[in-house]
């Protein structure tokens, strides 16, 4: 469990708040679905926080999602370092904003238990273009385009390294 609230580090609590990391869920569903029409797999919304949050990492994305994941990561095996370490240790971070993004009507759950965005428009604010948040929110759609075209849960992990 994430330490509560008055206890995390400024750093920690602008970064890691459940707001933001919501955005960036939401996001790499949008993406997700954008490419496949059932949703985001629940397991797959834990690897968005430890790649996109990570600026070495999302840094190297490729410019377009033609590129295969896996060939990808062949050519940046450095990105896998720490990687797995990461997603446990965000964990925490990501099971609370995904709760604050079903009680907030950001996501929701399809009827097979994928993530899905709520019915409605979500107005976002105005950052400047060039901005990390606004590149992080860019780098979450990609993310989730580019894991719906990578095959099922189990191939997202395993070219990841990650174990769920």
């Amino acid at each position: 469990m994430p330490l509560p609230w008055t206890s995390r580090p400024t750093e920690v609590a602008n970064l890691l708040n459940p707001a933001f990391c919501s955005l960036l869920l939401r996001e790499a569903v949008l993406g997700y679905l954008k490419e496949h029409a059932q949703g985001m797999p629940y397991a797959v919304s834990f690897l968005v926080l430890p790649i996109v949050l990570h600026k070495a990492t999302r840094d190297t994305f490729p410019a377009s999602i033609s590129t295969k994941l896996h060939a990808w990561l062949q050519e940046n095996q450095v990105t896998r370092v720490g990687l797995s370490s990461r997603a446990r240790g965000l964990v925490p971070y990501s099971r609370e904003a995904l709760i604050y993004s079903l009680s907030s009507s950001l996501l929701s759950v399809s009827r097979d238990g994928r993530l899905v965005p709520a019915k409605g428009k979500v107005k976002l604010p105005k950052w400047d273009k060039d901005s990390e948040v606004t590149t992080c929110v860019k780098k979450a759609y990609f993310l989730g385009r580019w894991f719906a075209r990578s095959g099922d849960t189990t191939t997202v992990f395993g070219f990841l390294g990650v174990v769920p």
